[in-house]
């Protein structure tokens, strides 16, 4: 008798590198530095007094020169590049370049970026994660024509995208988070929590038949969680106190890395390979993270999302994906599912 495939396999493969560095970065700190505006048409970024880029941007073309910035008085900056506005994109793109912050002692620097001048007043999870480090949004500072800037810091980034991380990163995202969780409830919540998808109307990655998974999830008394309906502080308070949390791979599990240490999180992949930036995370807190992807997945037309996938077996894959987790939880090692029957039994489970 055939062997019945598993609907889960561990991602064993990483899209990317892991790299971990216990110095932190470089910075240099600039008595001129010259701003440029992002421009689709044109060069863009912040130059020194060589001509050097430093950091994101467009160089000239050959032959083409800088306009002739305009000098103005703001203080010292701090240069974290080009500012994302999306939750994820900005852990991994930008809060790296805050860096010097977790240690920073006398006046702080204003924060200068590459954005269109108040394009933050429209992502609330920016005023969260700067204030615990003692800032605002007023704090961002951008310019919409060349300017000639002095005393400007600019530090290398404490983690490049699917490739390393500082150690010093993970000191600045306990700082950022430590706030919003109480050790006293660590691990006090057993009843499992699943990040779900299902509401999003546009994003990276979304599973098609994801409502199949929830639905078998909430049978078995797993509390659905739509991360998009919480701030950032409720977020970081619901991993830190829950034993275990499940979902679909995706931003919400970057969040782990301002909770408490050590999460235990079961993550179902859209591809065999991993994307290298979950490890990364996981590894500056110490999390205990076990991600999977489903043989026979099929990748449909993707709408509003970059990926748009389906798993063959949706409610095979939930109950596979729970007995992972009352493993994970129990601290036993990982091994494919033996036909357990469905109708797992827990002190969190329903009745």
């Amino acid at each position: 008798m055939a062997r019945r495939r598993s609907p889960l396999l561990r991602c064993r493969t990483l899209w990317g590198t892991c790299e971990r560095h216990a110095r932190p970065p470089r910075w240099r700190r600039y008595g001129r530095a010259d701003f440029y505006p992002i421009r689709a048409d044109g060069p863009w970024g912040l130059f020194a007094r060589d001509g050097s880029r430093l950091g994101v941007g467009r160089d000239p073309a050959a032959g083409e020169a800088l306009a002739a910035p305009e000098p103005v008085e703001t203080g010292p900056l701090l240069f974290i590049g080009r500012l994302a506005l999306h939750y994820g994109h900005f852990v991994i793109n930008t809060l790296p370049h805050l860096w010097p912050l977790a240690g920073w002692t006398g006046r702080r620097p204003k924060l200068l970026c590459h954005a269109p001048p108040g394009s933050w007043n429209g992502s609330p999870f920016l005023a969260a994660l700067l204030a615990p480090l003692g800032y605002e949004l007023d704090d961002l500072v951008t310019f919409d024509r060349p300017v000639r800037l002095a005393d400007v810091l600019v530090p290398d980034p404490a983690l490049h995208e699917q490739a390393s991380v500082h150690a010093v990163f993970g000191d600045l995202c306990r700082r950022v988070g430590e706030g919003f969780w109480d050790p006293s409830e660590v691990d006090t919540v057993s009843r499992p929590a699943y990040l779900a998808k299902t509401r999003l109307a546009a994003g990276i990655t979304r599973l098609d038949n994801e409502d199949a998974i929830v639905e078998a999830l909430d049978r078995q008394g797993v509390e659905i969680v739509h991360p998009e309906t919480l701030d950032f502080a409720a977020q970081v308070r619901l991993l830190s106190t829950r034993r275990i949390v499940l979902g679909t791979v995706g931003s919400a599990f970057h969040t782990s890395v301002f909770a408490a240490p050590g999460r235990r999180l079961v993550g179902l992949n859209w591809q065999p390979a991993l994307n290298s930036n979950f490890p990364l995370l996981d590894g500056l807190n110490e999390n205990q993270a076990r991600y999977y992807h489903a043989p026979g997945t099929r990748y449909v037309d993707p709408g509003h999302f970059e990926v748009t996938w389906e798993v063959p077996d949706p409610r095979g894959l939930a109950r596979a994906m729970l007995e992972r987790a009352e493993r994970l939880d129990r601290g036993e090692p990982d091994r494919p599912s033996r036909g357990r029957p469905w109708g797992l039994r827990g002190p969190w489970s329903r009745p």
